[in-house]
């Protein structure tokens, strides 16, 4: 059967507006693990993910590429088929020798590595070189121009960049030549952390206005469009009285010793980041890393919790920028997942956090399948209306352009007329007496069932004498029964935990998403079936 693919918009009451939005690049890397380790935190960030960057490659003292052990070409193909990248990272662990070794190297190392990316199927290659200085700088810009030439055009190229707020055209921030490696990279990632460091003394990782200023460097050389955010998922702690500090912590063993230790947590508002102060005593469960346990004293932590890293991806929708990365994945609680989307563009809509269906609104927003209320609300509880359900189907079957008359007495100036006339004339909608349409009435599941079956192909085995739901059934449910039963095997239109359908009930804007977030996933995709079209059902009058 041939069936095409859709593009769907949603019309939003009376006074609507469209905004057309890409997805966001959305990595985060992998490290210190294995493919089990890596697959399961993966899967903990639900559909946040569009790239995964594993510690894949690094660098022998001769200057020859070196595979991790952590290569997996099994991880590669159960990452394609989440419809997730794969950009493995070149790291040099912050050694400058040997960084210099493989500069020194570049025409054999540059063909090594370009071989392996094609040979695992990998999408890209993100390099991770640090350490350098301005002296290497020309040297690093060469290696970065070839290995460019040897990759197939279809794989990303990505590199990373040290943050630099104060514009240092020494040290290992005088490496990075912006304007040219922006000018030969897909992707710069700018590694927006470290403020404060090992040895350094106590402060951030990452304030807000070391990041923005990051950003804004970033900016003069290099197009929004090709900017990744790095963001970290850790922290840094002191102990009180010792005499280096500076010492990196999980964001998830912050939390674990917050609820195990004595302590005092809070947010500083000028660098914008959570801190805390722990106490551990000898009998504190005071693990770190898995392994490391601390010693008895008070520390002073400074890391991540939702408020700070909201306020950092705003930066991404601000200032137009490819997208956010996270170094690494599995140190962060996994409640950060669950409203990161919406942080990553800016909280498109206030309403719609923690919602069950935010993950639907948020992946067709990204799509630019739908948008919201000029105050950035969705109102995903609120009813569908039958005009709202006509656009949204006229949009979904890309039949803006098909010419059409007002059909409906009552629909002749209202905004969505055209779209009305176009579902009545496909057969997809039909009215009720006296040539009315009543736009504004909210539609029921059962109705929005049987607009949805008209977009399908019914299969010929179903047996439509079946009891799906307890409150459903062919004798009292006579027009919608057999939509109702194909809309739910295909798992379009799904019902309640109860067993109940609730047939007579309004469907919610979020219910609505959720059923065309299905239709995309419909094998083949849908369109309308010509022997519905010539025997369109008409919804009774209520």
């Amino acid at each position: 059967m041939g069936l095409k693919k859709c593009i769907i918009s949603m019309f939003i009451f009376l006074f609507l507006f469209q905004t057309s939005t890409s997805a966001y690049e959305s990595l985060s890397y992998l490290y210190a693990g294995n493919t089990t380790t890596y697959i399961n935190n993966v899967n903990r960030t639900g559909t946040n993910l569009t790239t995964v960057s594993p510690d894949y490659f690094e660098i022998n003292s001769n200057g020859t590429l070196k595979n991790t052990i952590k290569v997996d070409p099994l991880f590669v193909e159960s990452m394609h088929a989440k419809g997730i990248k794969v950009v493995p990272y070149l790291s040099n662990n912050w050694d400058r020798t040997l960084g210099r070794a493989a500069l020194a190297n570049q025409n054999s190392f540059v063909a090594s590595l370009s071989a392996e990316i094609v040979r695992l199927g990998c999408d890209g290659v993100n390099i991770d070189i640090q350490n350098l200085t301005e002296s290497d700088r020309n040297a690093y810009t060469a290696f970065i121009k070839l290995l460019r030439s040897y990759l197939p055009k279809s794989k990303l190229l990505t590199i990373c960049v040290a943050a630099n707020p104060w514009g240092s055209t020494i040290g290992w921030q005088g490496s990075y030549d912006y304007a040219t490696l922006g000018a030969v990279c897909d992707q710069i990632f700018i590694m927006a952390y470290d403020e404060h460091y090992t040895g350094s003394a106590p402060g951030a990782v990452a304030s807000f206005s070391f990041v923005e200023k990051s950003v804004n460097y970033t900016l003069k050389y290099v197009p929004s469009t090709k900017i990744v955010l790095g963001i970290p998922f850790y922290g840094r702690f002191w102990k009180q009285g010792s005499t280096s500090g500076g010492y990196g912590i999980t964001v998830s063993d912050v939390e674990r010793l917050v609820s195990i230790c004595k302590s005092k947590t809070w947010y500083d508002s000028t660098s914008q980041c959570a801190r805390a102060t722990v106490t551990v005593t000898s009998s504190d469960n005071a693990v770190i890393w898995g392994s490391s346990k601390l010693s008895a004293g008070t520390y002073d932590i400074w890391y991540e919790d939702e408020t700070s890293l909201e306020k950092k991806l705003s930066l991404v929708s601000k200032y137009n920028l490819l997208g956010a990365g996270s170094w690494a994945l599995g140190q962060e609680p996994q409640r950060f997942w669950n409203n990161y989307s919406q942080w990553l563009m800016g909280k498109p809509f206030i309403d719609i956090s923690n919602h069950w269906a935010q993950s639907y609104i948020i992946d067709l927003f990204q799509k630019g399948i739908v948008s919201g209320m000029p105050d950035k609300r969705f109102v995903p509880d609120d009813s569908l209306t039958r005009a709202q359900a006509a656009a949204l189907l006229v949009k979904a079957l890309n039949l803006e352009n098909e010419s059409a008359t007002a059909s409906f007495s009552d629909t002749k100036t209202h905004w969505a007329s055209k779209q009305i006339a176009i579902v009545k004339e496909k057969g997809i909608f039909s009215g009720y007496s006296e040539n009315m349409f009543y736009p504004e009435r909210k539609i029921t599941r059962e109705e929005f069932a049987v607009v949805c079956d008209k977009i399908l192909f019914s299969p010929d085995t179903v047996d439509f004498s079946q009891r799906i739901f307890s409150d459903v059934s062919p004798e009292s449910n006579s027009w919608s029964n057999k939509s109702i039963i194909v809309l739910s095997m295909n798992n379009i239109l799904s019902g309640y935990p109860d067993g109940t359908f609730r047939p007579k009930k309004t469907i919610t804007r979020a219910e609505a998403v959720r059923v065309i977030s299905a239709l995309l996933e419909y094998p083949g995709g849908f369109t309308i079936s010509p022997s519905k079209i010539q025997n369109p059902e008409t919804v009774p009058a209520r």
